[in-house]
């Protein structure tokens, strides 16, 4: 899935960005100490730093599969989505260049906010949907502990996150139909087996007096 997404985006912004753009997927650390580019051959880096399942209007349970005879064969997980969240930075010949490469991914989300089925790559490219991207947006909160930890100096860079779902979903397949039922038939009821007194369990005794009368 994960790849999938990759190879999508990587479509959508090759469309978008001027010729000579490289695209890359890289921790941004890995470009901290790369000269500067030369001009029109900048790098937008598109980094995956999040990913958060998206909890709206998952089911609860697993889905019947039928057949044609209304039978049910087996049962599938429930689908899932995730929000992918991407930290895009751009490296060129200087920093005008940069934003000028930042805007334009911003220039091509405000024009379709979606991937369309158009650049879905791999087990995605056989959805009937379009996959919501939103751009300057993130379930998780990004701040500057984030540049800490990749190791790089705080620098001008866009929240792009794509919410697709985990695919393919298995089939857990249904247990066969009866074919044969065995059915056992006894000559009157059965006696069950007398209970065995336990040693320890004592009989109870009953003492019973008569009064005789008088003479």
């Amino acid at each position: 899935m994960l790849a999938d997404i990759d190879s999508s985006i990587r479509a959508w912004l090759a469309a978008e960005l001027s010729p000579g753009t490289e695209i890359g997927f890289d921790p941004p650390g890995l470009l901290a100490g790369i000269q500067r580019r030369p001009r029109r051959a900048g790098i937008v880096n598109v980094f995956l730093y999040a990913v958060n399942e998206n909890l709206d209007g998952v089911p609860a349970a697993r889905m019947h599969v039928r057949n044609a005879d209304g039978r049910v064969t087996g049962t599938l997980a429930p689908t899932r989505s995730y929000h992918l969240s991407y930290l895009v930075t751009a490296w060129a010949a200087d920093t005008a260049e940069e934003h000028e490469l930042l805007g334009a991914v911003i220039g091509a989300h405000a024009e379709q906010d979606v991937l369309s089925p158009d650049y879905l790559r791999g087990s995605l490219h056989n959805l009937d949907m379009s996959l919501p991207v939103r751009v300057g947006w993130s379930p998780v909160y990004r701040g500057q502990d984030l540049w800490g930890a990749l190791g790089v100096s705080m620098r001008t860079a866009l929240d792009l996150t794509v919410t697709a779902p985990a695919l393919p979903s298995r089939l857990k397949q249904a247990a066969p139909p009866v074919q044969t039922v065995d059915l056992d038939v006894y000559d009157g009821v059965p006696v069950p087996p007398e209970k065995p007194r336990k040693r320890w369990e004592r009989t109870a005794i009953a003492e019973h007096h008569t009064s005789e009368p008088r003479t």
